[in-house]
């Protein structure tokens, strides 16, 4: 069972179709859900914005 702190939140957003498109590819691609890509742009993200500070 997982931690409370590994818990995972529902979220809800609007993704540009342009960018839609080429993620369902990448994902199919990759054999990986969009999901998974999603988490793993905002882990990046994260990561390179915590080393700039």
């Amino acid at each position: 069972m997982k931690s409370e702190q590994n818990k995972p939140t529902d979220v809800r957003f609007r993704l540009e179709k342009e960018l839609y498109d080429p993620l369902k590819e990448l994902a199919k691609k990759e054999e990986r859900s969009m999901n998974y890509l999603m988490n793993k742009a905002v882990e990046l993200l994260l990561d390179q914005k915590s080393a700039k500070a």
